[in-house]
């Protein structure tokens, strides 16, 4: 009998490699599909600034008809607004530090502060490598094997080119100007949110409160930050395909 597919969807700044940490724990269940975003790993920019809807439709083109997405962080966007507009294309989400807004508002104390995004930004504009290894470093915190698979991690990140940095822009961008919450009763497909207790990215409040935007969803809080893959990847894994 054949494995069921999984769709992989990374996050901002990083290519498909991110996922290589727990590969062969979800090659015991799934067969692996990578996806990246245009711009990323091997793939060629499309070139312009892309929105969210053409993000959307490029993965929809790019997955297998019927599998299982698993996003994490900007990739969760991308899964949900696919979710909306085409649930027949997706069995089931996995939403890995979800957030359906990213930045804070009058209403929504959950996210980041237009401050912390133009820094976010100018620390990756300048020395992308030393940001993104910081940024890994500091989600391992002190732990052993989570510094080791963190090192690992950005090894395999380094094999391929770093990402074009219009496409870094345009994913900013998104992250930006996107507010889901309106739509998010509309998704009807079983998911799966897991949020890191600790997460400064995405406060835990954002997915707990995407949970309660969709019916039938089931929240599993794991005690990480931003990566919990990388964190705490036992943990994350028997979150992610109990």
């Amino acid at each position: 009998m054949p494995q069921p597919k999984l769709f992989l969807i990374p996050g901002w700044a990083v290519n498909s490699s991110i996922w290589y940490a727990i590969a062969d724990r979800l090659e015991e269940v799934y067969e692996l599909c990578y996806y990246d975003f245009p711009g990323y790993g091997t793939r060629q920019s499309l070139g312009g600034n892309l929105t969210l809807n053409e993000l959307v439709a490029d993965a929809i083109a790019q997955s297998p008809p019927g599998a299982v997405w698993m996003g994490w962080s900007l990739g969760t966007i991308v899964a949900l607004e696919a979710a909306r507009q085409s649930p027949e294309r997706i069995s089931k989400l996995v939403l890995t530090n979800p957030s359906p807004k990213f930045m804070t508002g009058d209403d929504w104390p959950h996210g980041q502060t237009a401050a912390a995004m133009d820094n976010l930004q100018k620390r990756f504009e300048s020395d992308y490598e030393t940001a993104l290894k910081r940024f890994l470093l500091l989600q391992a915190g002190t732990d052993a094997a989570a510094r080791k698979l963190a090192k690992e991690t950005l090894k395999k990140l380094a094999q391929h080119p770093r990402p074009d940095w219009q496409a870094l822009q345009s994913g900013l961008e998104i992250l930006r100007q996107t507010d889901l919450r309106p739509g998010a009763h509309q998704i009807t497909l079983p998911t799966r949110i897991i949020v890191g207790q600790e997460d400064r990215v995405i406060p835990p409040a954002a997915g707990i409160d995407l949970h309660q935007r969709i019916t039938g969803s089931k929240l599993i809080e794991l005690a990480t930050g931003h990566a919990p893959f990388i964190e705490q990847p036992a943990q994350f894994i028997e979150a992610a395909i109990a």
